[in-house]
């Protein structure tokens, strides 16, 4: 009895991990990735965001560079460019956070 209420719960947990799993893959911000085109960086995403979302750039010690925010419109939003012409030559990291609090990091790197 013991023991099939613990493999019970342990499908339950498995099941619960694996739904918030694939919550999280499924969500736009997920898809995000940075295209590096003749000196200048764009945000794309795979499918347009209809939410808002903040895009910040930070390097490595996590100080804030840059921060855009993006309200929500209509037809969605399907790319960001990212100024890097200030940027020094190095490794950045940029955030995409959604309205609900989903997150993606991407590693930004200027040559």
């Amino acid at each position: 009895m013991k023991r099939h209420l613990l493999t019970f719960i342990a499908a339950l947990f498995l099941f619960s991990f694996s739904a918030q799993s694939q919550d999280r893959l499924s969500h736009p911000i997920s898809s995000a990735r940075i295209v590096g085109i003749e000196g200048k960086a764009e945000l794309i995403f795979d499918e347009a965001i209809e939410e808002s979302f903040t895009v910040t750039v930070l390097d490595l010690t996590g100080k804030s560079i840059f921060v855009q925010q993006h309200s929500s419109t209509e037809g969605g939003c399907s790319s960001v460019e990212i100024p890097v012409e200030n940027l020094r030559k190095g490794i950045y990291m940029v955030q995409v956070v959604g309205a609900d609090g989903k997150t993606k990091t991407l590693k930004l790197q200027r040559n």
